[in-house]
């Protein structure tokens, strides 16, 4: 048995593996898998000259898992009667504790395989353009690059430890691609390299969806706001196709793109405006000091509306520090939004009683602290901080004052 019918044997192949789309291509990859085991000519471990090996890249979709696009890598062999997909993108929905490893950032990622022209369905049926990038590799490198990917296809080698900056679908592709060249590969430093960050990276894929930046905004911490180079910003498809555009061999200047095809275009859907974040939250402010002019004027506390306020951001601190200090995920941490969201807000749930105010007072004094502290100095931390949070910070600091003036502070 040699190593395609091996991978493509039925203990091996067939397993519940979920692309990143979701569960409902699991048929797709079966069906597949089950029309290869009974194709006479299945694959020869050894490609035929007139192969060729590209890189695939697909728009963003409109789902969270796509808005940032994805990348595979395209084998095809016309002599041997193949074509195939390679795709780091895949994960097993049996894993033990999927979701708990899912959040704590320690769920695998693992290269999967289907045809071509199933691929290019999925991609059809979600509206998404798809563009191919064939390589300008030589029969040697072709057949090199095609063997490392069937190697890295075996059960055993398929898993590997996902990290979305640095070791996703995109670098993955890239790094088994630029390691079977035989000359060494030369990306240009594109004009905006020294400017952009992470942070900057994905957000400019966030303008139409807000709420999903500003979420993104809050829960990803300072190392997001680490400057990308010309190799790290290649963790996005839609860059990495960029640099792979330009780039060329060390010694020839030979570049690594022979040419480029348009598999499928649609056009980008016209999407009506979402409301800012920032203008509800500003419109939230008011009722908020409405409510507060009648605590004051008749000594009363609205407790429901603390009750509102400050759990939510104890969870929200909550779970900052659970990203921050109990996950794999590096760029959750640190966090500086633990400042005004923190789980001393907590205290400041307890019923209000003159014999145990202390209980009260003393978080309440620090929380207001810290979210002055906010106000003043957010334009200046280390980690971009949205303005948008500004009525937030008004909302905490004007309960905070009431909450205090009836410690008799």
């Amino acid at each position: 048995m040699n190593t395609i019918d091996k991978y493509l044997s039925k203990e091996n192949f067939i397993i519940p593996l979920i692309p990143y789309w979701g569960k409902r291509c699991c048929k797709y990859l079966i069906l597949t898998a089950l029309i290869l085991l009974n194709t006479n000519q299945l694959l020869s471990n050894q490609l035929s000259d007139d192969a060729h090996i590209s890189i695939l890249t697909c728009a963003p979709g409109d789902e969270l898992y796509s808005i940032f696009g994805h990348t595979a890598i395209r084998v095809a062999d016309p002599t041997h009667n193949f074509d195939l997909v390679f795709n780091y993108g895949t994960f097993n929905f049996n894993t033990p504790n999927f979701y708990l490893k899912f959040a704590r950032g320690q769920l695998d990622y693992m290269l999967s395989v289907t045809t071509f022209d199933r691929f290019v369905y999925e991609y059809r049926y979600e509206g998404r353009s798809v563009w191919e990038q064939v390589l300008d590799l030589s029969p040697y490198e072709k057949k090199q690059l095609f063997q490392a990917l069937l190697i890295n296809a075996e059960p055993e080698n398929r898993a590997y430890a996902y990290h979305f900056f640095f070791d996703n679908c995109a670098t993955r592709v890239r790094d088994i691609a630029v390691r079977h060249f035989v000359d060494d590969v030369v990306f240009d430093v594109p004009q905006y390299i020294g400017t952009m960050t992470f942070r900057h990276a994905i957000g400019s894929y966030l303008q139409e969806k807000p709420w999903i930046k500003l979420g993104l905004d809050l829960l990803l911490g300072q190392p997001t706001d680490d400057k990308v180079d010309a190799s790290s910003v290649q963790f996005l498809p839609d860059y990495l196709m960029w640099q792979f555009d330009a780039a060329h061999t060390a010694s020839g200047g030979q570049g690594l793109v022979k040419t480029t095809n348009t598999i499928l275009l649609f056009e980008p859907e016209n999407k009506s405006r979402t409301v800012s974040p920032a203008i509800w939250l500003w419109l939230g402010l008011i009722p908020v000091v409405l409510l507060s002019w009648v605590d004051f004027k008749y000594q009363k506390r609205q407790y429901w509306l603390d009750a509102i306020l400050f759990s939510l951001t104890t969870l929200f601190g909550a779970l900052i520090i659970f990203l921050w200090f109990f996950t794999s995920h590096s760029v959750t941490g640190p966090n500086w939004h633990i400042l005004w969201a923190n789980p001393l807000h907590l205290a400041l749930l307890f019923p209000f009683r003159k014999d145990t105010k202390w209980i009260v007072k003393t978080p309440a004094i620090i929380s207001l602290l810290l979210i002055i502290a906010s106000l003043l100095f957010f334009p200046f931390m280390p980690q971009y901080i949205p303005p948008a949070l500004i009525p937030v910070w008004l909302m905490l600091s004007v309960r905070l004052v009431l909450l205090l003036k009836r410690c008799k502070f």
